[in-house]
């Protein structure tokens, strides 16, 4: 099997993401999945992702930083927490249409589709190549160019957060407090994924994925949310 991306794909995804790989092999790891490289004993893009996860982290917090100088920590923190999540990250990386070029095992597409932080992961991967081969310097363009409309939109992300807004739409009809009970742990050591679940009583309503236990607790708030239309 022929192992590398195609030349018109790397063209393509480097047009997308406006950056010129001088090492391309670091382009086609960010984009293999680890379905793929289990099956076709290659390297994955997990490592890259915990790197790029940093990246992001760091830049995002000078963003911040230089620019709500008047807000505490606790609010930037709550920012850059939103700013960074899946939910945040994935309708990018779909605007971009950089999801069809990831490498995933013949039988494995449906992963494509049903994992919730499979863009995430790919937008990470990708944070840490180009810094891989461009430095920080392009990793900052990237970031700040694809983010751009999330990052002056930042402030909104302030605003009540799904677990507040559920519990307080609970208090005012009169239901259970909503629990949240984890499910399963899941991934590596150095990428853990959590599954939790949100019961109203003693009905499940819903489950949430995350990389921590707080950002698996709000996807499975804000599911809920979202279903029951609560403003």
């Amino acid at each position: 099997m022929n192992f590398k991306i195609s030349n018109n794909q790397i063209n393509e995804i480097e047009t997308i993401i406006q950056y010129r790989f001088n090492n391309v092999g670091l382009l086609e790891r960010a984009f293999t999945h680890s379905s793929f490289a289990n099956a076709e004993n290659v390297a994955d893009n997990e490592r890259m992702e915990f790197f790029g996860d940093a990246i992001l982290d760091y830049i995002v917090s000078e963003y911040l930083y230089l620019n709500y100088k008047d807000l505490t920590v606790g609010k930037l923190s709550t920012m850059r927490s939103n700013l960074v999540s899946a939910t945040a990250l994935r309708p990018v990386v779909k605007e971009l249409g950089l999801m069809k070029y990831l490498r995933v095992a013949n039988g494995a597409g449906g992963i494509k589709s049903a994992s919730k932080k499979i863009e995430s992961n790919l937008y990470e991967a990708i944070v840490a190549a180009v810094y891989s081969d461009g430095g920080i310097s392009e990793a900052k363009k990237f970031i700040l160019r694809t983010l751009k409309k999330n990052l002056e939109n930042a402030h909104a992300t302030l605003l009540k957060d799904s677990k507040t807004k559920l519990q307080e739409y609970c208090q005012h009809n009169k239901l259970p407090v909503p629990q949240y009970k984890m499910i399963e742990r899941f991934g590596s050591e150095n990428l853990p994924q959590y599954k939790y679940g949100l019961y109203i009583g003693d009905k499940l309503v819903s489950e949430g994925l995350g990389t921590s236990k707080k950002n698996a607790e709000q996807e499975a708030a804000r599911e809920i949310v979202e279903k029951w239309r609560i403003n």
